[in-house]
């Protein structure tokens, strides 16, 4: 079974992310709002899709457009939100109300990217259980 789910955005790419850790004299103020943001944003989403608790996991990210302005690895970046989003807020693991509780080798089963040009930009992610390694 796969679960899909839409998260509208854009999401911020690396250069947006990379500005915002170097703001307010590096101290990563708006950096740190901007990844709460989304997080929480892709954890609502997820929740709302039903995605149960999963020990391993692969992506499919569908990266929408509303035109070819950004470059393609500057946006992929964004998956960085994605994965966190899908271990959800410090204590959503315990409570068993994250999809995964942990986004690392164990846990992460791949991504694929694709794009594609449409009316509002944001991102379909597809969550596609994987056999544990």
């Amino acid at each position: 079974m796969e679960w899909r789910f839409w998260v509208p955005g854009p999401l911020p790419g690396l250069n947006e992310i990379v500005d915002a850790a170097k703001g307010c004299g590096g101290k990563g103020l708006a950096y740190s709002s901007m990844k709460k943001q989304w997080t929480d944003t892709v954890y609502w989403r997820s929740m709302q899709a039903n995605v149960p608790r999963l020990p391993r996991v692969r992506l499919i990210l569908e990266w929408v457009h509303t035109d070819k302005k950004r470059d393609l690895d500057n946006v992929e970046c964004g998956q960085k939100f994605v994965w966190d989003g899908l271990v959800g807020p410090k204590d959503a693991c315990s409570r068993g109300r994250s999809v995964l509780c942990n986004d690392g080798w164990e846990q992460n089963g791949g991504v694929e990217h694709l794009h594609s040009i449409g009316k509002s930009a944001g991102v379909w992610v597809t969550v596609i259980p994987v056999e544990a390694s």
